[in-house]
């Protein structure tokens, strides 16, 4: 199983800011962030979402290890691409909220991801991950790739301040 990280950053990696995930949970986050995505429309607002939705498409299909292309860097280049991360992460939460305490591998496994799940996965491992995001966009994640103090989705996280 591999894991990749996730940073904002601009590819120094000595001082990249970010933090580890296993590969399976943030394709499947991002597969499921894909589908909260604003849509656009004809005023010109969201068009940032169809070039964001297509990367994460792609980055959760399965076909990656160790390097999950999630495109955050370049979404986040933008004050709309980044407004545009910040609805989709706020709206799977919100949705996330109200989902049962474990989600069914059988529903899972119909999202169109590589590979299978066989467990039902605890949602609280989602929403650390949404956390993270959070804190990341929010610029209060400080640990940098040396780090393997937070993996959300794996070891419970703890909110930044």
């Amino acid at each position: 199983m591999g894991t990749s990280f996730v940073t904002l950053a601009n590819g120094d990696e000595e001082c990249d800011v970010g933090f580890w995930i296993q590969d399976a949970m943030l394709e499947l986050w991002l597969r499921l962030l894909s589908l909260h995505l604003p849509e656009p429309n004809t005023n010109g607002e969201n068009q940032a979402t169809l070039a964001i939705r297509n990367q994460w498409l792609l980055a959760s299909r399965g076909y990656f290890l160790g390097c999950i292309p999630h495109g955050l860097e370049e979404a986040c280049a933008t004050h709309e691409g980044r407004n545009v991360i910040r609805i989709a992460i706020d709206s799977l939460m919100s949705q996330l909220c109200q989902a049962p305490a474990a989600l069914d591998a059988n529903v899972l496994n119909l999202l169109g991801i590589e590979g299978r799940y066989s467990e039902p996965l605890e949602k609280r491992c989602l929403e650390d991950i949404g956390y993270a995001f959070i804190d990341l966009l929010e610029g209060r994640v400080v640990q940098t790739a040396a780090s393997v103090e937070i993996i959300p989705g794996s070891i419970p996280y703890k909110r930044q301040s």
